[in-house]
């Protein structure tokens, strides 16, 4: 997987960009915010959203829904979270 971030200060705003391999060559840019009731919204190319809720727990709230960018999503955000945890522990 390549991975392009731009880091925001605040912990749970993040923009990626990435490639899963193997892939059949689709790119996905997310950009991750927090959710007003919970969880972090995705919204992946700029033609769905999503909400996350970590350990595996994704739902599809509007736009374009298909299993591969679902599963790219899930990974991704898996990522998210692993770097959320070092970021924090670096602070300790």
């Amino acid at each position: 997987m390549k991975i392009e971030l731009d880091e925001n200060d605040t912990w749970q705003n993040s923009h990626y960009v990435f490639e899963l391999t193997p892939s059949d060559g689709t790119k996905y840019t997310v950009q991750v915010t927090p959710a007003l009731y919970g969880g972090l919204n995705v919204i992946c190319n700029e033609s769905s959203l999503w909400r996350w809720h970590g350990e595996g727990d994704l739902k599809f709230l509007c736009g374009d829904d298909n299993q591969y960018t679902c599963r790219a999503i899930v990974r991704i955000m898996m990522y998210h979270d692993r770097r959320m945890i070092e970021i924090e522990e670096m602070k300790e």
